[in-house]
Parts: structure tokens; C-alpha cells; sequence
């Protein structure tokens, strides 16, 4: 056999040790990256950070989506993923406002506010909900 006949042999791996899932060489069991062949094998870890920011924006938190909404009214419902009602809650919210030039909008924009904030929570709840029991199997 000359030297640069490949070897018929399967390496063999240590305890600590797996084969890597392109070219098949022997890694340590936590590299990330196969040394060999430069393939990543795992996912980068994530933060605790990473997680909860992407844990906010995917919706479907009802306190997020109220203080949205508290924020400015319609965000709460944008954040729901309702962009018809969010954009017609942004619009009211708008009117109202400019209607507190003829003393209506003292009422009516504080009647638009405390709606968006509500029903942002109410839908992002009502989400979440089905959103577990989709995940659980289970329907009412």
C-alpha cells in the first residue's frame, strides 16, 4: 500500500468525540466547527437576550401589546399582526386628536386610547391561547 492510498480503516472515536456531518473525520463532541473541513456543526449558542427579544417580537404577548398600544394607539394591534385594525385605530386616534381643537377630542381620544389598549390585550391573549393549544394538541 503506497502512502497516498486512502485509508480503508473507519477512525475510530473517543468517548468524548463524534464524527463530523460533512467529510466524516473525528471532532470533539463540543466543536462547533469541523477543524477539517470547516462545516459548521451546531448552531451558535443564543442569549438570554436573543431569546427574549425574539420572544417579543414574535407577538402574541398581551402585556407587550398593551403597553404598545399605551404607547400609541394601533401599535398594540400592528404588534398582533392586524394591520387593518391597527392602521383604522392609528386613523381614530389621529381624528380624535385633532378633534381636541374643538374640545370633542378631550373625550373621544382618551375613548380611543383605552380601546386600542384592550383590545391589543384582549387579541394578543386570545392568540396566545391558541397558540398553546395548537402546541399542545388539544382545541376546545
Amino acid at each position: 500500500m503506497s502512502e497516498d492510498a486512502p485509508d480503508e480503516s473507519t477512525p475510530e472515536r473517543g468517548p468524548d468525540e463524534v464524527f463530523c456531518r460533512n467529510c466524516g473525520a473525528v471532532i470533539s463532541d463540543q466543536a462547533e466547527i469541523c477543524p477539517e473541513c470547516g462545516v459548521r456543526q451546531r448552531d451558535p449558542p443564543k442569549s438570554s437576550v436573543d431569546s427574549a427579544i425574539e420572544d417579543l417580537f414574535e407577538g402574541g404577548n398581551p402585556f407587550v401589546a398593551a403597553v404598545l398600544s399605551a404607547v400609541f394607539p394601533g401599535l398594540g394591534q400592528l404588534y398582533n399582526r392586524e394591520l387593518e385594525k391597527g392602521l383604522a385605530v392609528i386613523v381614530a386616534a389621529f381624528v380624535a386628536a385633532l378633534s381636541a381643537l374643538v374640545l370633542i377630542g378631550f373625550i373621544l381620544y382618551p375613548a380611543v386610547w383605552l380601546y386600542a389598549v384592550w383590545d391589543a390585550y384582549v387579541v394578543a391573549d386570545r392568540q396566545r391561547d391558541a397558540a398553546g393549544q395548537a402546541e399542545s394538541g388539544t382545541e376546545d
